[in-house]
Parts: C-alpha cells; structure tokens; sequence
C-alpha cells in the first residue's frame, strides 16, 4: 500500500506541568512517542514525518530510527499548519494516502488503523476521520456533525455553540485521519483561522472537502484507544490502561498473576509459559522471563534475563545488566546488579552481589556481599563453580575466588583465593564474668 505517515509532535504540553515535552512521557516505562512511531513504522509506510517544535532540541536523540524524518514547527499555528509544514518537507505527492498520527495518542493499536484504511479503500473515501464515542460529556474533543447522513464539519469544542453540543449521535474526533493525498495538499491552503484561538485546524478540511464535493467518511474506533494525553491525571488514565492490557495479553498466554491488579510491566516485557507471578512484581524495562520461573511479593526487575525453572524472590531487587541461569534460587531481601549468575546458584537471604561473575553450583550465604565501590571504581568479583561462602562475609573487589573453595563465615576477604582452598578468619571468644 501507498502511504505517508505524518506524527503530529509539536504541541506545548502545558498542561503536563513538565519541563519535559509531553510526548517524551512515558507508558508503560516507553515514551507515547515511541509507542506511536513503534505503530506507525508497522504498517511500512513511504515516509515517516514527525513534526516536532523547538523545545525538543534536547530530547530527539531518544528518537533514533533513520526511517523516522524530524520536521520543526517553529511556530506553532495549529494542526492544519502542523501538517501544512510536513508536507512541504516529506515530498509525498506520489503517494496515494497520507495517515495523520497524534503522538500523544499512545494506546492506538495497528489492527485499528488496519481497519480505518480498509474502510477508506472501500468506501473510496477522499477523507476518513477516526472517530469516537466518549463516555461522557466531560471532554475537549471536537463533535462530527451530518446532514442527510454525510459528514459535513467538525467543530472544536471551543468553538461549539450550546445548541451544537446537544448533538445526539455524540461522535468525536480522536484526531487521527486518513487523507487522499493529492486531495490534501489541494486543499491545505484553503484552511483558514477564523477562530477564537486564532489557529488553522485541521479538521477545517471536513468541510472543504464537503464545500467542494469530495467524499468524507469516519471509522468508528474503540474510545480507550483514541484517548489522548494533555495532562498528568491522563498520562496516570493511560497508563492504567495499558496495564489492563498488557496483564489480559499475559493471562492469555497462560503466565498466572495471583493478584494482577497489582502486578507492573513494561512495554517490552517478555514472559514465557509456565510463569508464576505473586502480588506486588514490578517489572521494569528489558526484562525476559523464560519457562517455569515463580516470582515472589514484592519483587522489582530491570534490565534482566531470567533462565529456567528459577525463583526469585520475596523482596528482591535485580537490576541493570543481570542474567540469572537455569535452576537459581534467589532469595528474600537480595539485590543484585550487574552481574552473572550461572545455573544452579542460591543466594537465599539478605545479600547484595554487585559486579559479580558467580560460577554454577556456588552458594552465597545469608549477609554476604561483594564491596565492589572503592570511592572511585566499581570493581569485579569473580567465584567459580561449586564454592561456598559463608554468612556475613564481605568479599573486597577486585576479586577472585576459584573453584571448589569455602569462605568461612564472617570473614573479610580481600585477596585472590585458590582452587579447593578453606579461608576463614578466626578469633578468639572473650568470656567476662558478669558483675554483681
């Protein structure tokens, strides 16, 4: 199919009360942005123009796919001139259809636009908006108005009179449309701004094409997904939303939640079958789940790779950078960064490995911990296979420990130890009589 994508980008985001531009905030721990252009890169469209404002000078670097063409609306005039100035940019008149995206619009699925565009086809439709039916009055959508059952205009809720806004069909304008492109850049120009904010909507067009007899139509979408994002509370909404989500696609798959309310992902989760997640699991970004795996309470993932038949948790922290191997068992109060931990390992209570390489078989008794900060540096701890090291013991990187060696208890190693060796420290127990 033949088709340009347009993402309207540029808007203040005043509301988010933010130094952060609002699309740049995130869902799901992805930014609307990226879940927009992740879609619109789906349907592999000819051009991918993304109209951007000023204030994102020191955000587009999270923006990284070369598919993916920045346009700058250094004055922002409204969405008509928001895509007036893409369009002078993206050399698109060869292509036949030209999809507008919002990227403040982060839950709309591909299979709905899919569908928006097969009506378009269909109905041979010069204009399609992809429209909505609120759930109450209680919005800031423009309202679709028919005459004779035809699509006549939109007009913007500020622009609405009250006897306009008792319209019964209650149809809404999400924003998103899909244009005949030759027709919209005919016609772009005749968009004026005669309007209490002095701006040039794109939703004009509906009744210029109407004027000039082109053939206007809407698709009728799912209202959730064609909610936007203006300010904290919907940021919170969305977010909620795409949670319900992403447990419903989980639970399909047959991963079981004993409480999924309570249960976090991210939008690049993956989990295979046979997973057991408890109450209370955060799940943060660039986290896989293999086979056979029981998460406990309270347990908080990032940036991790988790291999079979393990169980982690209850109140466990596992960040930046860790791959856990089959048959682990990783304990109550243990947090781990940074390191590689091979098959069949247990850390079971209270310890912290950080910057650590620890070989199969090994395990780390309660009270553990690797010092890998010195005030400077993070240094290395390394323990080879089917080594036992003792509680309350504090292994001072750099560190290496070989092979089939045991670390008494309470000791403090802070030098190289060889294969098959026994360290422990010893002292003396004082006894005091105790005074009368």
């Amino acid at each position: 199919m033949s088709l340009s994508i347009i993402v309207l980008a540029a808007g203040k985001g005043s509301r988010m009360n933010s130094s952060i531009p609002k699309v740049f905030h995130e869902v799901g721990n992805k930014e609307m942005i990226s879940h927009v252009h992740e879609i619109a890169l789906s349907m592999n469209p000819k051009i991918l123009t993304t109209v951007i404002s000023d204030e994102f000078k020191n955000f587009i670097y999270n923006i990284k796919n070369k598919k993916i063409k920045l346009v700058t609306q250094h004055n922002r005039n409204g969405t008509a001139h928001a895509v007036k100035t893409a369009l002078k940019k993206n050399n698109s008149s060869n292509i036949k259809n030209t999809l507008i995206l919002y990227g403040d619009t982060p839950l709309i699925q591909k299979k709905t636009i899919e569908n928006a565009i097969k009506y378009f086809i269909k109905n041979s439709l010069d204009l399609c908006v992809l429209a909505m039916k609120p759930k109450s009055s209680d919005h800031a959508y423009g309202r679709l108005f028919f005459q004779n059952k035809s699509l006549v205009k939109i007009i913007e809720k500020a622009e609405m009179t009250k006897t306009q806004s008792e319209n019964d069909l209650n149809i809404c304008n999400s924003g998103m449309m899909i244009f005949n492109t030759k027709k919209l850049l005919k016609y772009i120009n005749k968009v004026g701004n005669l309007n209490k904010k002095k701006e040039f909507y794109l939703t004009d067009l509906v009744s210029i094409f109407y004027k000039y007899g082109l053939k206007a139509g809407y698709y009728l979408c799912d209202y959730e997904e064609c909610k936007g994002v203006n300010n904290m509370q919907e940021l919170s909404r969305a977010n909620k939303i795409f949670q319900n989500r992403k447990r419903n696609f989980f639970l399909n798959k047959g991963i079981f939640m004993e409480d999924p309310s309570t249960v976090f992902f991210s939008a690049d989760t993956r989990i295979e079958k046979n997973v057991k997640i408890q109450p209370n699991v955060y799940f943060g970004v660039g986290v896989i789940v293999k086979e056979n795996v029981l998460i406990k309470s309270f347990t908080h993932l990032e940036n991790t790779i988790v291999n079979r038949n393990v169980m982690i948790g209850p109140f466990s922290r596992i960040r930046d950078n860790v791959e856990i191997g089959s048959n682990v068992k990783i304990g109550n109060f243990v947090e781990i960064k940074k390191s590689d931990i091979k098959s069949g390992v247990k850390v079971s209570h209270l310890s912290y490995i950080g910057d650590a390489l620890i070989g199969k078989e090994t395990n780390i008794g309660a009270g553990s911990i690797t010092c890998n900060f010195d005030g400077k540096n993070k240094n290395k701890t390394t323990i080879g296979a089917n080594c036992l090291v003792g509680s309350n013991t504090s292994l001072i990187a750099p560190l290496e420990i070989k092979k089939n060696s045991v670390i008494g208890a309470g000791t403090i190693v802070n030098k190289d130890i060889k294969e098959n060796s026994l360290i422990y420290r010893k002292s003396e127990l004082v006894r005091k009589e105790k005074k009368k």
